[in-house]
């Protein structure tokens, strides 16, 4: 998730089990314009690249990872579409592209993968 978001344009990442003193450190940063990162995340962050371990959904295209959260929270596709401001049909080529990049064949492969790798948001 730090990845995604950073790839979208936030200007640093904590997560919500941070020290306190993280938090201050990290507000002082930004608040000078800088960047921060949790350094408990830094190392996961890069090695984990480095060493190709990145997960399937890494693959996705931010769209096709939001629709997999949704989907996974138990949203129909159209329920989807209404928050997306799209059409069903839009959704469901999203829902196709995203399973067949990982290899799922029913929603319910969708969710156990969802649930594996803490990506449902509510």
């Amino acid at each position: 998730m730090a990845s995604r978001a950073l790839r979208a344009g936030a200007t640093g990442y904590l997560t919500k089990d941070s020290d306190p003193d993280v938090l201050l450190a990290a507000i002082r940063k930004l608040t000078d314009g800088g960047r921060f990162i949790d350094p408990k995340l830094v190392d996961g962050m890069i090695f984990e690249t480095q060493r190709g371990d990145v997960p399937p959904h890494e693959v996705l295209s931010d769209r096709e990872f939001q629709v997999l959260q949704m989907l996974a929270a138990g949203r129909s596709i159209n329920e989807i579409a209404d928050a997306c401001a799209l059409s069903a049909k839009t959704i469901s080529t999203y829902k196709t592209r995203l399973m067949q990049k990982l290899g799922f064949s029913n929603n319910a492969e969708v969710i156990r993968y969802a649930i594996r790798h803490g990506l449902i948001v509510e």
